[in-house]
């Protein structure tokens, strides 16, 4: 399949998220208290995450014996790629975010730290999955080279 499908679903799913989150914003936050520490723990539990996870799928028979490294031009919903799946849910948690912060400004709410919970966790998953990326290299199918023109 063309790459640039991808990139359009990608980009569909990704936009979704976002006006998910701007028209429920309310709904996205949580219902405690948000201190700093608890953002940095949500980036840190996506990037010790996605790499066990990752990890634990080598084992599955499905999976293709070689992985591609994460990028916008491929299938994000196969089970056979990993982290292709990942590095897509990454940035609809980021852009989930991003909507969810958009909403509390246009209703007039100043900024809060309760606004970087939902694009932690998605930094944190994309970091985790260019991690994995760098863990799990050996299993990583090498680029191909474009011709030059």
């Amino acid at each position: 399949m063309n790459k640039w499908i991808w990139v359009i679903v990608r980009l569909a799913i990704t936009g979704l998220a976002a006006t998910e989150g701007a028209l429920n914003g309310d709904n996205w936050l949580p219902d405690r208290p948000v201190t700093a520490l608890w953002l940095v723990g949500w980036v840190a539990y996506g990037v010790f995450a996605v790499p066990l996870v990752v990890w634990a799928q080598r084992l599955n028979p499905r999976n293709k014996p070689a992985w591609h490294f994460p990028s916008w031009t491929r299938n994000p919903v196969t089970l056979r790629d990993p982290m292709q799946f990942f590095h897509m849910i990454g940035f609809v948690f980021l852009a989930a975010g991003l909507g969810v912060l958009g909403h509390g400004l246009s209703i007039g709410e100043g900024l809060r730290i309760a606004y970087g919970v939902v694009p932690a966790v998605g930094v944190g998953i994309i970091a985790g999955s260019y991690l994995a990326a760098r863990l799990f290299r050996r299993q990583l199918e090498p680029p191909m080279q474009e011709p030059a023109t």
